[in-house]
């Protein structure tokens, strides 16, 4: 688990997001109180997600760039945690510490296949996982990639190397170019 420090850093972040300008981030605060930490964030209303065109996305990339500036890694972007909504997409669940423990075991909180096999192996979790997620979740949400490819990615966690390789480099606006190439 994280220690103290990095979590009340973590928190800190989280709340003190700058909501008003970028769009696609949803207002939250996280307080400790006896030792457990109290989670509040907007209930949103989830809209039915159509046609998307690519500047559909622009918020959302704009938002995730905002994150890499000020050293945030969600580090569970995937179509659970980005929803839909009359004003665009929306991120949720910033968790106070990527790394929790549930039921005894530390966990990673990711979704696989959605992160970097080496990052799970180190249990250190980069921005290079949550452009994987982006990147995947562009392609989920347009239908190009299927629940048969999710499977086949979970089994191996073995993302092109190509992708590997040029997310490092693309920020969020060239992951968005390279998913609708």
């Amino acid at each position: 688990m994280d220690g103290d420090e990095n979590i009340k850093k973590r928190i800190s972040l989280i709340n003190n997001f700058d909501y008003k300008e970028h769009k696609s981030l949803v207002k939250t605060e996280i307080t400790e109180e006896e030792n457990k930490y109290i989670y509040k964030q907007k209930h949103l209303k989830v809209k039915r997600i159509t046609q998307l065109k690519k500047s559909d996305f622009f918020d959302l990339s704009d938002s995730l760039e905002y994150f890499s500036r000020i050293d945030f890694v969600h580090a569970d972007l995937n179509r659970k945690n980005i929803i839909y909504t009359e004003d665009g997409f929306k991120i949720i669940d910033y968790e106070p510490s990527i790394k929790q423990i549930k039921n005894n075991v530390e966990q990673l909180m990711v979704t696989i296949p959605y992160v970097i096999k080496d990052e799970l192996k180190s249990k250190v979790i980069t921005k290079l996982t949550d452009k994987i997620g982006y990147y995947y979740f562009i392609l989920r949400v347009n239908g190009n990639l299927s629940s048969m490819d999710v499977v086949k990615l979970s089994k191996t966690l073995r993302h092109k190397n190509k992708i590997d390789r040029c997310f490092v480099d693309f920020n969020y606006g060239e992951i968005l170019d390279y998913a609708y190439n």
